[in-house]
């Protein structure tokens, strides 16, 4: 009797380590781990040993926090392609010539609000977070002033 295994891609896996030393012996553990053991197919070309500001996973990035004494610290934001999409997507609701009540416009608003701060709340983004506010403030002011007319 033969047992067909199928070989699967492993996706979006991080390890952070404090050296480069570190790095490359964790990572080399893991991959022989993950080939080895579960079976997987690894793209060693998507692989690899980068800082942490230069990579992106699941919406997610780092920026270093820029705190006198603080070198090699970091904090969790929102990826850029995140903050464009959720822009998007409230684009569409606010645009003032769909034909939905303001009542409409802003249930829709507090459901994306909601998903969106529940998936993204442990990053750092009030100061991004108050300037897309000021620009929602005026995209609804603006449905409000095309409705009145």
């Amino acid at each position: 009797m033969s047992r067909n295994i199928k070989s699967v891609g492993a996706d979006d896996i991080s390890n952070y380590v404090k050296s480069k030393n570190e790095a490359k012996t964790t990572g080399n553990k893991v991959y022989l781990y993950l080939r080895d053991k579960l079976k997987l197919t690894i793209n060693r070309e998507k692989s690899g040993i980068r800082r942490p500001v230069h990579f992106e996973i699941l919406g997610f990035r780092f920026a270093s926090t820029y705190v006198k004494g603080d070198k090699g610290k970091y904090q969790l934001i929102v990826g850029d392609k995140a903050w464009d999409r959720l822009q998007q997507s409230l684009k569409l609701i606010t645009r003032k010539t769909s034909p939905i009540s303001l009542a409409e416009r802003i249930t829709k608003i507090n459901e994306i609000q909601l998903g969106w701060l529940n998936y993204f709340r442990g990053a750092s983004i009030y100061s991004k977070l108050k300037t897309m506010d000021g620009w929602l403030h005026n995209r609804l002011r603006y449905c409000i002033w095309h409705d009145y007319d």
